[in-house]
């Protein structure tokens, strides 16, 4: 069979409709890969919004594949990380499927699609929130091995998550990659040199496949990509990847990251502390074009409404269910009954005249999934729109009720609004957070309902000690909630005391000091190889490294210390000049005879002297 073949018989069917193990009731598909198809689905069991990857039919006749596709589940199911997609379930039921968390604002790659590139500010706060879940991963031992614009997802409010770890290891060791030789070719587009050549990889395969990822978020573009596999593989073996001018300053960030050898390259953590110092400079990130999730685009925004089909096929005139009569009917029949009644009392004409028309009352369906509401409101015989809305205390998808409300008689062949949560409501984030203590910051965030996300701390040479030195947020507001991660000034960064200042006059060094932030103080001491005047030494000493603003002394020299002259009347002048030579006296004038027998001196024993003194001695 060829591989054509192959992998004409290994498409996924379109499942929409189907309830997946009892449980998973799968609506339309919201994405296809080379893996598998994404349908957007609903939990019936808690009643919530969740997304299926049900993978090719041939890979679960595959049990080695079955049995490491569990095993890796499990263990990316154990990661819990904002920025790492929630795995909630696997199984297989048929074929093999993915339960994971629902994110309605799309993947990196479909905005890509629309033609629209990211600014080097977004590109930062994008790769920022990679390394933190790849950090949180690889600390745990996972490589995703697959990092690409398709599997970084966006919820409807910007949270990035990466999606599919795991998957890609399990892919690897399937019985049928032939299915799959010619959709790596998406893969291949990120693949680090040591992946293209078969060797153990670490997390540092993924730093290289989120520089590629980076350099083509911003100019749209791929490096290293050839018109086959085998040639892009051959173009990326021992190449770091080229930084366009268009990276501006997070250019040499990503050349870092993109480094040919493995070993030259930065953990996630130190990349993501790399991004964090490079964010000052830039300006503020504009908020992400979403557009949705894969083909089908993205949920109505607040006050928008959309008419939306059918999400399985509405049953035949034959299979249409009669309504229930009885116990579960008889409130309907009082309440008509009292109607009627009513209508009687004031002559019934209008009642009567308004009964022709075929009403049904409005099921209460709050807290039910959408697909629900869908059947049941069309069974009643409405047409059926979404409306979404944001409220606090509820989450994403959550049914919130209806419009007309609950209880309401409606007349068929009308539009019901089923009325969908986006999540809680936004809030603006507040003006006035740069420059405020962290204690400030945090009143102001939680008095509108924010927190405080990840604290970083860094040096600047223009905020104080303590102080938040920048704000780093994508939007101007977040849903209530929602976390802001603050950057914090540790001050300015630490100075090296310069070395070669010894020697030099007293107010040229202090003036060097000063001009790099250090408060000088004076001393005095006695030196006898520094001339008056002079810095002897510094305290601390050069070359030291010490807080901005420290304290460094100056010992100024006074020259050398005086001392008592020894006595020398009465010695030969041979002996001494041996004698006030040991006391540090060098320079003796004579006065007489070299060989006579000294018979007076200047200054006389006793006296105080400096080493540099003359001292006169005479003979005869």
């Amino acid at each position: 069979m060829r591989v054509n073949d192959l992998r004409n018989s290994a498409q996924t069917p379109d499942l929409s409709g189907t309830l997946l193990d009892g449980r998973y009731l799968l609506r339309q598909a919201v994405g296809t890969g080379t893996s598998g198809t994404v349908y957007a689905a609903d939990d019936t069991n808690l009643q919530r919004r969740v997304a299926v990857k049900v993978l090719h039919p041939s890979l679960s006749v595959d049990q080695e594949f079955v049995e490491r596709f569990r095993s890796e589940a499990r263990t990316v199911a154990s990661l819990n990380h904002p920025h790492v997609l929630a795995i909630y379930d696997w199984g297989v039921d048929g074929s093999a499927y993915l339960v994971t968390e629902y994110l309605g604002g799309g993947s990196l790659r479909s905005l890509l699609s629309t033609g629209r590139t990211l600014s080097p500010a977004q590109a930062l706060m994008l790769g920022l929130n990679a390394c933190r879940a790849l950090d949180h991963a690889h600390q745990q031992g996972l490589v995703h091995r697959d990092i690409k614009p398709a599997n970084l997802l966006f919820n409807q409010d910007g949270r990035m998550c990466i999606g599919d770890f795991g998957l890609a290891r399990a892919l690897a060791e399937a019985s049928h990659t032939e299915i799959f030789a010619e959709g790596m070719v998406g893969t291949v587009r990120y693949a680090s040199p040591e992946q293209a050549r078969g060797q153990m990889l670490d997390g540092r395969s993924d730093i290289y496949a989120l520089a590629l990822v980076l350099v083509e978020a911003v100019t749209g573009h791929v490096p290293f990509v050839a018109d086959t596999l085998l040639g892009t593989l051959r173009a990326r073996d021992g190449k770091s990847v080229p930084v366009p001018a268009a990276l501006g300053s997070l250019g040499p960030i990503v050349q870092k990251a993109g480094a040919a050898e493995p070993a030259d390259r930065p953990s996630a953590a130190e990349l993501g502390q790399m991004l964090l110092g490079a964010a000052p400079q830039m300006s503020r990130p504009d908020p992400l074009p979403l557009v949705g999730p894969g083909e089908v685009g993205a949920a109505p925004l607040l006050g928008e409404a959309t008419m939306v089909a059918p999400r399985v096929s509405p049953p035949t005139p034959r299979e249409r269910p009669v309504r229930p009569v009885g116990p579960k009917r008889r409130w309907p029949a009082m309440l008509l009954a009292v109607l009627l009644l009513a209508g009687a009392s004031v002559g019934g004409a209008w009642l009567w005249q308004g009964m022709q028309v075929d009403q049904s009352v409005v099921p209460s369906l709050a807290g039910r999934s959408i697909e629900e509401a869908h059947l049941r409101l069309m069974d009643l015989g409405w047409t059926v729109e979404e409306r979404y809305e944001r409220r606090d205390g509820t989450v994403e998808g959550q049914v919130l009720g209806t419009d007309p409300s609950a209880g309401a008689i409606f007349d068929i062949d009308q539009v019901v609004s089923v009325i969908v949560s986006l999540g809680p409501t936004r809030v603006e984030i507040p003006p006035g957070l740069a420059g405020v203590s962290l204690a400030e910051a945090t009143r102001l965030l939680e008095e509108v309902g924010l927190l405080v996300g990840e604290v970083v701390e860094t040096s600047s040479e223009e905020v104080a000690f303590g102080l938040v030195s920048e704000v780093l947020f994508l939007a101007d507001d977040l849903p209530r909630g929602g976390a802001v991660d603050l950057i914090v000034s540790t001050g300015p960064a630490a100075r090296i005391i310069p070395d070669g200042l010894v020697g030099g006059t007293a107010d040229e060094v202090e003036q060097v000091l000063v001009s790099l932030g250090f408060v000088v103080e004076r001393s005095e001491v006695f030196s006898e190889s520094v001339g008056v005047g002079a810095v002897d030494s510094l305290s601390p000493a050069e070359t030291t490294e010490v807080p901005f603003g420290s304290v460094v002394t100056l010992a100024i020299s006074q020259g050398p210390m005086p001392r008592p002259v020894p006595g020398v009347i009465g010695l030969s002048l041979d002996a001494a000049e041996a004698r006030l030579q040991a006391a540090g006296f060098r320079v003796i004038a004579v006065d007489g005879p070299l060989a006579g027998e000294v018979i007076g001196q200047n200054p006389m024993a006793d006296e105080e002297a400096v080493p540099t003194d003359t001292i006169e001695l005479i003979t005869r």
